[in-house]
């Protein structure tokens, strides 16, 4: 977090003070956000493709990439942020394991909701839409473009 820093310096910092295991804090809560995070993403985009083809005008083609895209973009965001504010906290926080707040990512989120709210494990959510929502329309758009390129069949 300190922008001034050099990454080594840091990094035998953090060791010194937490121990080697600081080194992969949030680990685990970062494996379980990016599976939800891809499994939402290709789920939700295959269904409303399905679903857009089915009940409205729309055909293959730019515009039913763009919007299938644009609602797994939305749905993925909504499933990853609780996650990404879990791996954040957990990311931060600092002492040896006596004075931690949280002891790992669900003991997280149970203090979050009874302290803030549920809401609050939605904090930043525009944020990590303003980044997601893009680069999963780009993402979709282009997978379909080069799968157009190399003559496969769409679904």
């Amino acid at each position: 977090m300190n922008p001034n820093a050099a990454p080594i310096a840091e990094m035998r910092e953090i060791v010194s003070k937490e121990g080697i295991g600081a080194l992969w804090k949030g680990v685990g809560p970062a494996m379980v956000r990016a599976a939800a995070l891809t499994a939402s993403q290709l789920a939700t985009y295959d269904e409303t493709k399905l679903i857009l083809v089915k009940r409205t005008s729309l055909e293959e083609g730019f515009h039913l990439h763009l919007c299938s895209s644009m609602v797994a973009g939305v749905v993925s965001t909504l499933i990853t942020a609780p996650m990404d504010m879990i791996k954040t906290r957990l990311m931060l926080q600092q002492g040896s394991e006596d004075s931690r707040i949280y002891r790992n990512g669900f003991h997280c989120g149970y203090k979050v909701v009874r302290k803030e709210g549920p809401m609050a494990l939605y904090k930043g959510g525009f944020a990590i839409f303003a980044r997601l929502g893009p680069q999963t329309m780009i993402t979709f758009i282009l997978c379909e473009k080069l799968r157009a390129l190399a003559g496969l069949h769409t679904m």
